[in-house]
């Protein structure tokens, strides 16, 4: 069981940790192995909140959705603010408190598995960096929410099975905000600018020089930063939001394979077939005539 700050409850306060004997039960059991929940909790406005470990088995992350506190772990110590995502990794020796005049509220969990490391890892957080700027977002409010109504269960299997599905799920929605945040930080460029951009040029060309003006940058810099953060290049993010809009007409309409490569900028419906198939696996007619639903 995770080591308890002790901080005393107060009203709305929340604190709930699984027994030793559930915690056995999912180690084993094959869908919750890879990682599953030890503890969670949300203190509201918690004055006097304060936690030294020095020595932790499992794994711990803090979303702070308002006022302040103060993080030290080694020689780093950072301010946690509204909006900061706090991670703490097995292992790891910490100290954190609530500041004084400000108090944080948060909300918490604990969780282990064979794949805790890799969900971790996910994350994209800088070595050595264990708070991270997010801001406040509604729905990681509502996933850390919607975990405590596993509290109320009577340590019910099939409840915490649940709980550590939903976790997963959470875990890997904060990985697509912090990679984010942590590229933006490193490589700055306004995402949604731009595939605004493409999205308006669906039905046409669209060059990488227009793209990169659009960024302010070269179309070196550009493209390298684009890959960055997407993994992909900027022309061939392009080609597969068309694809994807592709699929979408061949769904909802019973336009031609030729019709649909021209409203979406292609002449040549052979070519255009030739690059759905690279993108999808499937030539125009095939994906039609998939059984979809």
């Amino acid at each position: 069981m995770p080591v308890s700050s002790g901080w005393p409850l107060t009203p709305g306060a929340i604190r709930f940790f699984v027994p030793h004997f559930a915690n056995e039960q999912l180690a084993r059991h094959p869908l919750t192995e890879s990682l599953y929940v030890n503890g969670m909790g949300y203190y509201p406005e918690a004055s006097g909140h304060n936690m030294t470990r020095s020595h932790h088995q499992d794994n711990l992350i803090m979303y702070c959705s308002a006022g302040s506190g103060r993080l030290l772990v080694g020689a780093t110590q950072a301010q946690v603010t509204a909006g900061d995502l706090v991670v703490l990794p097995a292992g790891v020796s910490h100290r954190y408190q609530a500041a004084p005049k400000t108090p944080w509220t948060l909300r918490w969990v604990h969780f282990s598995g064979q794949r805790a490391r890799d969900y971790i890892a996910n994350l994209g957080l800088p070595e050595q960096q264990y708070c991270i700027q997010l801001g406040l977002h509604p729905k990681i409010i509502t996933d850390f929410d919607a975990l405590f109504s596993v509290q109320h269960t009577g340590y019910n299997l099939k409840a915490l099975i649940h709980a550590s599905q939903q976790l997963k799920q959470s875990l890997s929605y904060l990985a697509l905000l912090t990679t984010r945040e942590t590229q933006q930080a490193r490589q700055p460029i306004d995402l949604d600018r731009i595939q605004s951009l493409m999205t308006a040029h669906l039905n046409g060309e669209l060059e990488l020089d227009k793209l990169a003006a659009a960024a302010h940058l070269s179309k070196y810099h550009f493209a390298k930063r684009y890959r960055a953060l997407t993994g992909y290049s900027p022309i061939q993010h392009f080609i597969h939001l068309k694809m994807e809009r592709a699929c979408y007409l061949l769904d909802i309409s019973q336009r031609s394979v030729a019709e649909v490569a021209a409203e979406l900028g292609y002449g040549d419906p052979q070519y255009f077939s030739r690059l759905f198939k690279k993108v999808t696996g499937l030539s125009p007619s095939g994906y039609r005539r998939l059984q979809k639903g």
